[in-house]
């Protein structure tokens, strides 16, 4: 617990020292909108993801990395501390948030979260894919850094997810003996302490489509409670999800139009999808800021979003054709470079069809049918019955949020037009691309919260003027309908029930050992065997296709050694096939 809580305190003071160091220099004129705890956290964790993966591409990310950034905090910090003194009215930390007390609800809920979480954290981490290649990506980071044809060794280690060297930069194992795998856990910390700051539950106004959104933000984490210790790459994609869409909620129902509040979001979306793929669709709200800085007429806004976007896109996309030879693995369509490494594009299209199939819970290619009307009745009836249910929703929810979307554009309300045609684009990107619900879940509930917040809430009920944030008194419905009483409470429960429900692990506190209030436990471990591949040794588990951290460089897949070959006289130079 102590190293978890140890790794927190690091991630979180750089993200928030970098972060407002970037905003306040880029947003100069824009502080008292966007200094805001959780903007500079976010725009802190972005920096130094790109930071990760640019380090990556010359070195690998361990004490070096870590040295240097330290040695870059501490100027920063001097650097404030200096202008704290020197220029008090200029240098308030958090410029954009006025300070009030906390209720003393949300203080016991944020403490609740914190020890859950804390404790979720200090597990061992148990989900398959980090044995099967988590463990491994994140392993080669901290060793080499980025390795050419590293895809051709293990064909997932080719899916670069940009969390892997984030996860490497603060695994801290050349500093701590291990590497840790707590950063799913400050994220999912980070999440619930600004749902439990800033929901609101009771009172006039409330349970707008914001409030929805933050109510199943909780739901997700709660769902995802057995992998918080894992470092999978599902829970931060599908957490700036939630966050994009809550953040352009606030901004759209507090009547705020300028483009680049909604421009940042944007950019956090282009940052997603270099975490997940399953989260590119988010770009399409790119579309709103772009028509705002149009009708402002302001050309250098737009170059410099564009080229923002540009660099959090362009580390990711050179390790993508170091890694693998393609831009974007595994779809082939993007196939600009023909390095000596390249993956064999029978490999990548293998892969890609059994990332589909996996996603519609067929096990026989002889079954794979790509037509709509072929693969959707038997993809849902292999749900379970609560993603049935689930599903349904959705799909009533889709028209609905059509509908609105075009209502939306009458009214000239394109905040809320593209918030709403966004979330049915994420649906149908989800379908189209990989229909697992472990993808787009959190998909279906953003549009049923959306959609829910309509019908309680229109934004013209409670909006105040534009750019002011407040809600005018004379708006307010005086008289709250029944209907709405009844969603306010029935909201209320389902989030205590999921409380309660996340509650329930500190019954697991007896299982842990006396050294995990110390440490976290390790990446778990499976039996592997030695097998000779040039000059080098490969591991391959004995049994099943799991390896975890330890057995390194391993690969389950055996077919794949007999066509391996080293570029050099060591893994640094990488790996072809014949």
């Amino acid at each position: 617990m102590l190293m978890v809580l140890f790794s927190w305190a690091l991630i979180g003071g750089a993200a928030l020292l970098f972060g407002k160091a970037v905003t306040d220099g880029v947003y100069r004129s824009r502080r008292d909108d966007m200094g805001c705890p959780d903007i500079y956290l976010v725009t802190g964790l972005i920096f130094l993801n790109v930071y990760a993966q640019l380090f990556s591409l010359f070195y690998k990310v361990a004490g070096i990395a870590c040295t240097v950034l330290g040695t870059a905090g501490i100027l920063l910090f001097c650097v404030w501390i200096y202008r704290r003194f020197r220029y008090r009215k200029d240098t308030a930390l958090f410029p954009g948030c006025t300070w009030k007390k906390p209720a003393a609800w949300r203080i016991l809920a944020m403490l609740f979260c914190f020890v859950l979480t804390l404790v979720w954290t200090t597990q061992s981490p148990g989900q398959y894919d980090t044995g099967l290649y988590h463990a491994q990506a994140v392993r080669w980071i901290e060793d080499y850094g980025v390795v050419p044809g590293l895809g051709n060794l293990h064909m997932r280690l080719a899916y670069n997810s940009a969390f892997m060297s984030l996860q490497a930069l603060f695994s801290l194992g050349w500093l701590l003996g291990q590497s840790l795998h707590s950063l799913n856990g400050f994220f999912c910390l980070a999440a619930l302490i600004y749902v439990c700051a800033t929901v609101r539950l009771w009172g006039e106004g409330s349970l707008r489509a914001s409030d929805f959104l933050k109510c199943v933000m909780v739901v997700f984490v709660v769902q995802k409670r057995y992998d918080i210790s894992s470092s999978g790459t599902d829970i931060w994609a599908m957490l700036l999800v939630f966050y994009i869409f809550v953040k352009w909620s606030e901004y759209w129902e507090s009547g705020r139009e300028n483009g680049c509040l909604y421009g940042w979001l944007c950019l956090v979306s282009v940052y997603a999808a270099t975490v997940k793929l399953s989260a590119a669709s988010a770009a399409v709200l790119a579309l709103y800021p772009l028509y705002l800085f149009i009708r402002e007429k302001n050309g250098k806004a737009i170059l410099a979003h564009v080229a923002a976007g540009m660099f959090i896109l362009l580390p990711y996309l050179a390790r993508n054709v170091i890694i693998s030879g393609f831009l974007v693995y595994p779809y082939g369509g993007l196939d600009l470079f023909d390095p000596d490494w390249k993956m064999d594009r029978a490999v990548l299209a293998r892969d890609s069809l059994d990332i589909k199939m996996f996603a519609r819970g067929i096990t026989n290619p002889a079954e794979y049918d790509n037509s709509l009307f072929g693969w959707i009745p038997g993809w849902f009836l292999r749900q379970g019955m609560g993603s049935r249910v689930l599903i349904a929703a959705g799909a009533l929810c889709v028209p609905v949020a059509l509908y609105l979307m075009v209502r939306y554009i009458r009214k000239k309300e394109y905040a809320g037009a593209a918030l709403y045609g966004t979330a049915v684009a994420d649906i149908l990107f989800w379908l189209a691309a990989a229909p697992h619900m472990r993808y787009g879940g959190p998909y279906i509930h953003t549009l049923v919260a959306l959609t829910l917040g309509a019908v309680i809430y229109p934004v013209g009920k409670v909006t105040g003027p534009s750019g002011t944030g407040k809600l005018p008194v004379g708006n307010v419905v005086k008289a709250v309908p029944v209907y709405v009483r009844v969603l306010r409470v029935a909201t209320a429960a389902v989030v205590a029930v999921f409380l309660l429900q996340y509650g329930w692990k500190l019954f697991g506190l007896s299982e842990m050992e006396p050294e995990d209030l110390v440490r976290q436990p390790d990446y778990l471990s499976w039996q592997s065997t030695q097998y000779p591949v040039d000059n080098v040794h490969i591991w391959m588990p004995d049994d099943g296709d799991l390896s975890g951290y330890f057995a390194f460089p391993a690969t389950p897949q055996g077919g794949q050694l007999e066509t391996l070959q080293l570029r050099g006289e060591s893994f640094k130079e990488g790996f072809r096939h014949e």
